[in-house]
């Protein structure tokens, strides 16, 4: 089976990682990524580039910026997108390694993590494809940061001011740093936003604000317990410009899932919150020429202090086929040929329930509920299947969660990719799988008046 999915991101061939500059700019939306354009392991570090008119059919550029100047002649590392005055500006992380070793993939990497020195840099284009990098602004790390571990700038506007947030590392713990700007040209650090325990760096944040709430997202490192290092999670409150202190309340994950990192978020011309996120896997499926996968794009919006993601409505006119089965109650499975569909119910989450996505036998990928322990446990050890790279990001996730009565699910499986989002995306499970061929059936054990299951064509 063909691995590469119909509708989640992925690079022509070779390594993708992180989205970069999201953004719609003359009428198309630009999804720029992490590129290693030469192998299918990280390296090489270029801005691949796509564009689409609804974020699922992507027309693909060619590279927008590219390692050729002093300051980041190793790596153009990950940033944003920002449109003024008509033309579109790329703000990322130049990388020089001050040590160099060749790896067994033979790509340049440093000897020592900590030996880079990195510089915030800038790029500006009036059609939206070809870029001319700038000689100014160029931005170093403030006294006491570490050079190696000061990335990712992301910026808005408010209020005819310009604002930047970029991950840090001091004292070996990270942080965010929050930088101002009266003219774009020249930038000054405020402060930095830091919480004690939350790991020793805050990879690709994310600032913006919505409903009424000012929402920081990052991915923090040297927090998660082993096999699931990857976290991507947020902060909402209410920040103070002047100060730049964030008044927030406790870190929540955005995803509940394996493998969710390093998402970023844009508005769009309808005004939606739109977030995009890489799947990690470093290791290319097998006898596959490409390597890494985003998540599908979803909507974000504000419910009860929480970010509820969901899929954006452009997905929905893929879907094709409905079938409609009624009164589940005790068990229902179909097999799903076709190994990309969208299935939609309720369940009764007064009583326990399990959800299958795998063989006739039920081995897959499983999300069981109990009703007496208010838990969800999420386990994909059927689905691995001898993929030994799944492995490393954990293959059972338990999660407290309270349901009661008839709840909402969606499940979206793109190949070896599946989405579930439960209440309207109160909580999302993402999971990379490596579904055999039998493993085409769905089964839902619990009790439901109505499946919708829908196949799903581009």
């Amino acid at each position: 089976m063909n691995k590469r999915p119909l509708f989640h991101f992925t690079p022509i061939k070779n390594w993708m990682n992180d989205p970069n500059g999201l953004c719609y700019y003359k009428g198309k939306y630009h999804l720029f990524y992490q590129h290693n354009p030469k192998n299918l392991y990280w390296g090489n570090m270029t801005w691949g580039h796509a564009t689409s008119d609804d974020l699922f059919n992507w027309a693909h550029h060619p590279y927008a910026i590219s390692p050729d100047i002093p300051e980041d002649i190793d790596g153009c590392f990950s940033g944003s997108g920002f449109v003024k005055n008509d033309e579109l500006y790329l703000a990322y992380t130049g990388v020089i390694m001050t040590t160099k070793k060749i790896n067994e993939y033979g790509n340049t990497v440093t000897v020592n993590e900590n030996d880079l020195i990195s510089t915030q840099l800038f790029a500006k284009s009036k059609d939206g494809v070809t870029f001319e990098k700038l000689a100014e602004p160029k931005i170093v790390a403030p006294d006491g940061y570490c050079t190696a571990h000061f990335r990712d700038p992301k910026i808005w506007e408010k209020n005819g001011k310009y604002y930047m947030v970029l991950g840090g590392k001091k004292d070996n713990k990270g942080r965010v740093l929050f930088y101002q700007s009266e003219d774009f040209k020249n930038w000054k650090f405020v402060n930095e936003i830091y919480e004690e325990n939350m790991g020793f760096m805050w990879e690709c944040p994310d600032f913006f604000e919505l409903d009424g709430k000012s929402i920081l997202v990052f991915s923090p490192q040297g927090i998660g317990k082993e096999g699931q290092e990857h976290l991507a999670g947020y902060y909402i409150g209410d920040f103070d410009y002047e100060t730049g202190k964030l008044t927030h309340k406790e870190f929540q994950v955005l995803d509940n899932g394996f493998e969710l990192y390093a998402p970023q978020t844009f508005k769009d011309n309808k005004g939606r919150r739109i977030m995009i996120a890489w799947l990690v896997n470093h290791h290319p499926f097998p006898k596959e020429d490409w390597t890494g996968v985003m998540t599908l794009p979803r909507e974000l919006k504000i419910i009860d202090d929480k970010l509820y993601m969901y899929p954006v409505e452009e997905f929905n006119k893929y879907r094709k086929n409905l079938e409609i089965y009624k009164k589940i109650d005790t068990e229902f499975q179909i097999e799903m040929i076709d190994k990309v569909y969208d299935v939609e119910f309720k369940l009764n989450c007064d009583k326990d329930f399990e959800i299958v996505i795998g063989d006739k036998e039920k081995k897959g990928l499983k999300l069981t509920y109990s009703s007496q322990d208010k838990r969800i446990i999420f386990d994909r050890s059927g689905a691995v299947n001898n993929f030994e790279s799944l492995e490393t990001f954990g293959t059972k996730r338990v999660i407290n969660y309270t349901l009661n009565g008839d709840i909402d699910f969606r499940i979206i499986r793109d190949k070896n990719i599946v989405e579930i989002y439960i209440n309207n995306g109160e909580k999302v499970f993402t999971s990379l799988v490596n579904f055999t061929e039998k493993q085409n059936f769905i089964t839902i054990v619990g009790e439901s008046n109505v499946v919708k299951v829908y196949s799903l064509k581009n």
